[in-house]
């Protein structure tokens, strides 16, 4: 774990979060109050979210309460929890004092000789499923893309598909929190009117310095280039130098975390936080739909839910976008259809209408096999 603890009152400002994040080099920032007990935390995805919101207001309109580790806890249950509530950084306490942080960096520092990656190539974990940018996209239409699939980072290619830098959600949060009096997202223009800088192309703020990393490349030498730039990810190219990947920290402590809880099924979320509690719940709850999954397909390690959380009808009500995919044994990632999205305003309900129709599909499938376990690659 990291001891040298960067913590902030849940009173001070956005941009005094946003700034003691640039000063510190820091992506999470644990709250807590004057007894020095934790009481929340706050990660610059969740600035990015109100990036337009007042830069003076105060943090704890944004903050979440994390899930927590002791001092003692093996790093694999870490990993473990990490990946099942998407949170990338997690506070170690001892009774109600912080001692410190472990995030995915340390992690990855800890793992980078597990003799299970040894053998691998980056293609054996990286995404493949990618949204390209070009230089003249927008920085709103880049901000959206990030929000919706919880990445902090977006390749951006030229008109044949090549590399040409990366557009990192902390520079958006960064080149627009600089002003203290000013709204974020706004700024004046000569004349006293105003422009929108979330017009503004992603070419004025894509980082080009880093890493070339290749599909073919051993994955040991790729986390060594992650921690070397301390980078969350990177994009991966081909032979030509063609943007056809990402690799994230998380894909490589997916594979060297066992997966598999004790009812044989890792159930893992993705997309935004979860509290260490509602993980618990939702696995109790969607019990009996894991197991329909699982005996459809037995070579299955792990049912992968994303989870995308849009406005609803109105500003205090949420509406959950729910796409669940498949994993087996080998670690190759499935999916049953590309239309196995849910939407509903129920966390739990949404989640469990998700796996029924996913489990329904795999039904219909299995008896068009002839009893032949089936589903479709990705």
């Amino acid at each position: 774990m990291s001891k040298n603890l960067v913590t902030l009152s849940p009173e001070e400002t956005i941009q005094k979060v946003t700034h003691t994040m640039e000063k510190y080099d820091v992506k999470e920032i644990p709250l807590i109050d004057d007894k020095k007990k934790l009481v929340g935390m706050v990660t610059y995805y969740d600035i990015l979210d109100f990036v337009r919101a007042d830069p003076n207001e105060k943090i704890s309109n944004l903050k979440f309460m994390p899930p927590t580790v002791e001092k003692d806890t093996p790093i694999d249950d870490v990993a473990s929890l990490m990946l099942q509530t998407a949170v990338e950084a997690i506070p170690v306490i001892d009774g109600n004092s912080v001692l410190g942080i472990i995030s995915d960096y340390d992690l990855l520092t800890a793992f980078k000789n597990d003799p299970k990656l040894k053998s691998l190539k980056v293609r054996d974990v990286m995404e493949d499923e990618v949204n390209l940018l070009t230089a003249d996209d927008t920085i709103s239409g880049a901000r959206r893309i990030m929000r919706f699939k919880n990445w902090d980072r977006l390749p951006v290619v030229d008109g044949n598909g090549k590399n040409l830098g990366l557009v990192i959600s902390y520079d958006i949060i960064k080149k627009f929190l600089s002003k203290p009096k000013e709204r974020m997202g706004w700024g004046p223009k000569g004349g006293g009117n105003k422009e929108n800088p979330f017009s503004m192309p992603i070419k004025s703020i894509m980082r080009k310095q880093l890493p070339d990393i290749y599909f073919d490349d051993s994955l040991t030498d790729a986390i060594k280039k992650l921690l070397d730039k301390k980078l969350k990810g990177v994009q991966i190219l081909d032979k030509d130098k063609k943007v056809i990947g990402m690799l994230f920290r998380r894909n490589v402590l997916d594979r060297v975390v066992e997966k598999k809880f004790k009812d044989g099924v890792w159930l893992t979320f993705s997309g935004f936080p979860l509290k260490l509690e509602t993980v618990d719940s939702l696995k109790s709850y969607l019990s009996s739909n894991i197991k329909r999954i699982q005996r459809l397909v037995p070579e299955l390690a792990s049912i992968n839910v994303h989870i995308k959380k849009l406005h609803g009808a109105t500003e205090d009500k949420w509406n959950y976008e729910i796409d669940v995919s498949l994993t087996k044994l080998n670690g190759q990632r499935e999916i049953v259809t590309n239309q196995n999205v849910q939407y509903g305003y129920n966390l739990m309900y949404t989640l469990d209408e998700a796996l029924d129709r996913l489990a329904k599909l795999l039904e219909r499938k299995y008896k068009k096999r002839g009893g032949k376990q089936y589903y479709a690659k990705r």
